[in-house]
């Protein structure tokens, strides 16, 4: 009866041969090998003719960079057959985003699915820490020469050291006998000197050499770990399935987001000599270490965040209930403008979080943080009025959820490092208008600054300002954000040139039936050393009591009357705080300085002592950094 004996064709498949039981089977075994091979090249050849992935690189031509991410767009070209094939783009950047792939299809192509793969590669893909490699490895050589240099150097001391240890023995001996070659002598202790201060000044060499090379080691190393903290050796590659109506080159968009990179705004202010005119550099501080170079890209700038979602949010019911205020709740003084903000930050996060939501649980999730933000929010309305929401929403501002691009003009290169490179977004002169601050209760310096007018095209982020005034530092300062057609303030430093002063020239106390009456007069002066007359706002302030019943403060004798600034007279001197609006002439120094007086009375009842206000103190600071900013925009 004859065997059959199974041939391993191909991985899953096996073919049989019949054998009689007396033949010698080393001949048919070699035969058979030869028939496996043949046809096992053949089934291998003919995947690869019909269904074989594929692989391409593509080229990257659009970024737009988030505050935390990048959405890429990659540009993939290649040869397709007609029908369903499967393409494979190589190369993606290490800190790729997982589900965040789709594809933009040509004409005559369509992309069914895309996948992300991860593979491991033999050595370390990314071309920088290569590169860090081949100069650590050079280092290395450079150390170990070093090393046999020093051993070397030793040899050369210990050989002297022999050399000497013969002679002068042999020297002692020559001069006891009378037969000593002083001579000779001489020329070996000369010798001997020599090439020990020789050895001496290569050790040193030698030893100074070693710790550059070692420093030089240990950044690297230190550069390398910032590039492959937390990194695998791997490679992030994407499947494309792809269907063509026919046969020819095609053309695919792959996008998706990555990490580890972002942007912020940042400014440069250069005062013109004329003052009427502001140089604005607005440019933006890029972090950009995705593991990915950006190469000749067309590169937008964006403060709104990433949206994969497809799903709009729900609304959930808003449930209230009754309950007693507790002696907790009634003692402190609340802060509606900072829990306003802390629901702000908390909503713009989770409706983030929700936009990038890939499934239902996620989305879900997400979906009920912001109701629950939402919640808190209209919370508040029930529980203050109607001035107070009014005034934590302008504090605010509303700039969490702003949501503005800049497509930036020409091609941009970003290589990923971890150092911050800088774009320019725009350039553009500004038209201002210069005057002087003097608050002397403050300080006796007078301080420069400029309204200025945003005629661009763009609308200015909120951001850190480095400020010139002909051609000189003066400053850093920041803005807030400003629209297109909308005033605002900057600093430009204080002037030496000019100085405020302030003091009480009289008093007077007295009582008048159940109330205490304080009588105060006060002058300020301005000086100006300039040679030309400058424009100057005087700040000064009343004593100001939120319960007039209490404490009635009436301003007398009033010379020069206050500014008529629509933006002042609408939230400050209703406030207390008094400004006007002079021009003190050029060279008023001493005598002929610019001086104001005015004063003031303060009545309250006699049983009753004045006082600085201390409660209360958070929600006063909140006033007063409202106050502020409503300065800074016009």
């Amino acid at each position: 009866m004859p065997r059959r004996l199974p041939l391993a064709i191909h991985p899953g498949y096996f073919v049989t041969q019949d054998h009689p039981p007396e033949k010698d089977l080393s001949i048919m075994g070699h035969h058979s090998a030869s028939v496996c091979t043949a046809f096992g090249l053949l089934l291998i050849f003919s995947g690869l003719a019909n269904g074989a992935p594929k692989a391409v690189v593509g080229k990257v031509t659009g970024v737009t960079l988030y505050r935390g991410e990048a959405l890429v767009t990659r540009a993939v070209a290649f040869p397709a057959d007609k029908g369903s094939q499967e393409v494979v783009v190589s190369d993606l950047p290490q800190h790729i985003v997982e589900g965040s792939l789709f594809t933009e299809a040509g004409e005559g192509v369509e992309v069914r699915a895309v996948r992300l793969r991860q593979r491991a590669v033999g050595e370390e893909p990314r071309e920088e820490v290569r590169k860090l490699d081949l100069q650590m490895q050079e280092l290395a050589d450079k150390l170990q020469l070093n090393q046999k240099n020093q051993e070397l150097s030793a040899k050369k001391a210990a050989y002297l050291d022999g050399l000497e240890g013969f002679v002068a023995p042999t020297a002692k001996v020559e001069l006891s006998s009378g037969v000593l070659d002083a001579e000779a002598l001489e020329k070996i202790t000369v010798f001997s000197f020599a090439e020990r201060q020789k050895i001496a000044a290569e050790q040193i060499a030698l030893l100074k050499e070693q710790r550059t090379l070692a420093e030089q080691t240990s950044l690297l190393q230190n550069k390398k770990s910032e590039l492959t903290s937390g990194t695998q050796r791997l490679v992030n590659e994407a499947i494309l399935f792809v269907e063509t109506q026919a046969a020819g080159a095609v053309s695919v968009r792959l996008n998706y987001l990555v990490s580890h990179c972002g942007w912020s705004p940042t400014y440069t202010f250069r005062a013109a000599n004329d003052r009427k005119n502001v140089a604005v550099e607005f440019n933006a501080l890029v972090q950009q270490m995705t593991g990915e170079n950006w190469d000749d890209v067309t590169l937008t700038l964006s403060t709104a965040s990433p949206a994969l979602s497809a799903a709009g949010p729900g609304l959930a019911p808003f449930y209230v209930s009754l309950s007693r205020p507790t002696p907790d709740t009634q003692d402190k003084p609340a802060s509606p403008a900072g829990a306003y903000r802390e629901i702000k930050q908390r909503q713009q996060s989770a409706q983030t979080a929700a936009a990038k939501g890939l499934n239902f649980r996620d989305t879900i999730g997400f979906n009920w943080d912001v109701n629950a933000a939402a919640n808190d929010e209209q919370t508040l309305e029930l529980t203050n009025s109607k001035d107070v929401l009014a005034s934590i929403r302008r504090e605010a501002g509303d700039d969490s959820g702003l949501s503005i691009s800049y497509l930036l003009e020409g091609s941009v290169s970003l290589a990923s490092r971890s150092d911050q490179q800088m774009v320019r977004i725009m350039k553009n002169a500004l038209p201002c208008g210069f005057y002087h601050v003097a608050t002397p209760v403050l300080a006796s310096y007078v301080y420069r600054e400029a309204e200025l007018k945003n005629t661009s095209n763009d609308d200015l982020l909120a951001g850190p300002v480095a400020v010139y005034l002909d051609g000189r530092f003066v400053g850093r300062s920041d803005i807030p954000t400003v629209a297109r057609g909308e005033s605002f303030v900057v600093g430009f430093g204080a002037d030496p040139q000019l100085r405020a002063k302030r003091e009480l020239i009289d008093k007077k106390e007295s009582v008048q039936g159940g109330n205490r009456e304080l009588s105060f007069k006060y002058r300020v002066a301005v000086e100006n050393y300039k040679k030309e007359a400058v424009a100057v706002r005087l700040f000064d302030r009343l004593p100001y009591a939120d319960k007039g019943g209490d404490v009635r403060v009436t301003l007398a004798e009033l010379k020069l009357p206050l500014s008529t600034d629509p933006a002042y007279l609408r939230s400050e001197r209703s406030k207390g705080l008094l400004r006007w609006d002079i021009e003190v002439a050029a060279e008023a120094i001493a005598e002929k300085a610019n001086v104001l007086e005015y004063s003031l009375t303060v009545d309250f009842d006699r049983n009753f002592q004045l006082s600085a206000a201390g409660v209360q103190r958070a929600g006063q600071q909140q006033e007063f950094e409202e106050m502020q900013r409503g300065r800074l925009k016009k």
